[in-house]
């Protein structure tokens, strides 16, 4: 089973968190939704009602974009991004 990642396509947070997943090649089931139309199941995990909000297999919920860039790097990091000394 997928992680479920809902996001807005022109958010920059959202973008932020898919780049994360991106990078760390971590394939999410994406539901893509609108403001004026937020799903049931999302509100139902992240009430704040905002994007994006990744739900694991295990139903932790993730609803911060650097939250959901940490967890999906943390899974794979190949280019070792988390570990880049400033």
């Amino acid at each position: 089973m997928l992680p479920v990642l809902y996001s807005l396509q022109h958010c920059p947070y959202a973008m932020r968190a898919r780049m994360g997943l991106l990078m760390a090649q971590q394939q999410v089931m994406l539901r893509a939704i609108t403001m004026k139309n937020k799903p049931n199941e999302m509100l139902a995990v992240s009430p704040k009602g905002t994007v994006p909000v990744l739900i694991l297999p295990d139903t932790t919920v993730i609803d911060e974009s650097l939250d959901i860039m940490v967890w999906a790097l943390q899974q794979n990091d190949p280019e070792d991004l988390l570990h880049i000394d400033s």
